[in-house]
């Protein structure tokens, strides 16, 4: 069978038609970027510089005042030889020269007053004294000459003489305290807390101590109940001082 000149021109007009088009999407093909892929690297975030270490406070060099809803006195005596019993002071003030650069010119007065005290006694004091002049047992050991005779003696008080430096953030603070109308010296051992500061104070500093002394009652005339109460006495502070205001 013989083919038509028109078939075979059209034939023809298919072939290169379809081998044009294979060409055009081989070259589209080869000028496709790649694709990422999982490997691809990502860039590393930016770390933040740290930040630079707060500056220490430093206390003022001035003149403090006890801060007296942060300040703690107490003196404890053997009950017995049983029990250590201890009374809270809730009536005392102190006023301290201190210079932290030379804290051995430092200077502290100091005063309590024997009528404000706390004592845990959970009982009717009345019931258990009947012929005692004391409405309640704070009354009787403040007042009662045995004691700490209040009514004749109505203050105590300590004046440093010396400040010793025995340590980074520890000394001494010897001083003449004065009790039952006797004054003996007696040397604190005295540890320094640091500095801080409260907004509500402003620039004023707030310096903390620890102090703590014992003491023989008998060396100021006071030998009542022996056997019953220790004739030492330990005394401990831990408290805040508040910079005065100028």
């Amino acid at each position: 069978m013989k083919l038509s000149p028109f078939l075979l021109a059209g034939a023809s007009a298919i072939f290169i038609a379809a081998c044009s088009q294979g060409e055009d999407s081989i070259e589209i093909e080869a000028t496709m970027p790649p694709a990422e892929t999982a490997d691809t690297e990502t860039a590393e975030p930016e770390t933040a510089e740290p930040e630079a270490p707060a500056e220490t406070p430093v206390a003022h060099a001035a003149t403090y005042s006890i801060e007296p809803t942060h300040a703690f006195l107490s003196f404890t005596v053997m009950h017995n030889g049983l029990s250590e019993y201890t009374v809270d002071f809730t009536d005392f003030d102190a006023t301290l020269d201190f210079d932290p650069d030379a804290p051995e010119a430092s200077t502290l007065t100091a005063r309590i007053n024997p009528l404000g005290l706390n004592v845990n006694y959970r009982a009717d004091y009345k019931a258990g004294h009947p012929d005692s002049e004391y409405d309640t047992w704070p009354e009787a050991l403040s007042k009662d000459s045995r004691f700490l005779n209040a009514t004749e003696y109505p203050e105590i008080t300590f004046v440093s003489t010396s400040v010793t430096k025995t340590g980074e953030n520890t000394g001494t603070v010897t001083g003449n305290l004065t009790f039952l109308g006797a004054t003996r010296p007696v040397t604190l051992d005295v540890t320094y807390n640091g500095v801080g500061s409260a907004p509500w104070y402003g620039e004023r500093s707030l310096i903390g101590f620890d102090a703590t002394t014992t003491i023989s009652r008998s060396a100021f005339g006071q030998d009542s109940l022996p056997g019953i109460i220790s004739d030492e006495v330990v005394i401990e502070f831990s408290g805040e001082f508040l910079e005065n205001e100028e």
